[in-house]
């Protein structure tokens, strides 16, 4: 069984991703989805010119795209998402290969994170395993994703409005296991490690009540559960309202927020 690690960067971030390859091992190849803004940044670091690395470059920006043009070019059994700062372990490879091997039942996996910091989570995890539901799923990061090639290429994508360098910076990961438990694939929650990642990442430099984190979230509720996401605005607004008064976030203005993101995606053909 083949892995291929689906690495996306954006421009000077090409120079950092050697740092991501593992020694050459048989069943692992490295795919990545490099995108430029600038000519300047096409030149390819000789580090990468090896023959378990493919390198596609492509104009433009939007992480999400990204993922969708790496996703097309894989062709190995099982895919994992990553980014130029996460690190990887032969022991964190195995976990992923052997959870796939040792579950037939399994189409997507979402995985834990460990941090540099050693001793910190990097978010609270459950404890044990559970299979993924719409009503039953924590947010996930997008470096903890795996999955079976065969079950999402040609089937589902991230959604391109989504991520960061795009309208809305955020929520893709939730909405792509959305989309896969649509499609009436195996979810599951796997407690075992299968990458390093600093314990800060740009989505946790949102403040959690920013006008941007909001948008977002009124955005991606509308985008997985339609109209539904404009009744969801009130609820929310009421049930947070102690916590939105402790954070000194305006009630009103959470809730005109969250349902500008609402409308932003019903207004739009999907």
């Amino acid at each position: 069984m083949k892995l291929e690690i689906l690495i996306s960067t954006i421009d000077s971030g090409i120079m950092k991703v050697k740092d991501v390859l593992l020694p050459i091992r048989a069943d692992v190849n490295y795919i990545i989805s490099h995108q430029y803004r600038n000519d300047k940044y096409l030149t390819i670091p000789k580090e990468l010119i090896r023959d378990d690395v493919l390198v596609s470059q492509i104009q433009g920006k939007g992480l999400s795209k990204s993922r969708n043009n790496a996703i097309r070019l894989a062709t190995a059994d099982i895919c994992v998402i990553a980014d130029d700062d996460v690190r990887y372990t032969n022991e964190y490879i195995d976990n992923i290969i052997n959870t796939f091997q040792q579950n037939n039942n399994i189409d997507v996996a979402i995985f834990k994170i460990k941090t540099f910091e050693d001793n910190e989570e990097y978010k609270n995890y459950p404890e044990n395993s559970y299979r993924l539901s719409k009503n039953n799923m924590h947010w996930p990061s997008s470096v903890e994703i795996s999955f079976r090639l065969s079950k999402i290429k040609n089937h589902l994508e991230f959604d391109e409005r989504f991520g960061l360098e795009s309208e809305l910076p955020a929520g893709e990961e939730k909405i792509f296991i959305h989309d896969a438990l649509s499609l009436g694939l195996n979810c599951y929650f796997v407690p075992k490690y299968i990458v390093m990642h600093p314990k800060i990442s740009t989505i946790k430099s949102f403040p959690k009540y920013s006008r941007q984190y909001v948008i977002v979230s009124g955005a991606s509720d509308a985008r997985m559960n339609g109209y539904i996401s404009i009744i969801k605005a009130f609820a929310v607004t009421v049930k947070y309202l102690p916590e939105l008064i402790i954070h000194h976030k305006n009630p009103l203005a959470y809730l005109y927020e969250r349902l500008s993101g609402s409308l932003l995606i019903l207004k739009s053909k999907f």
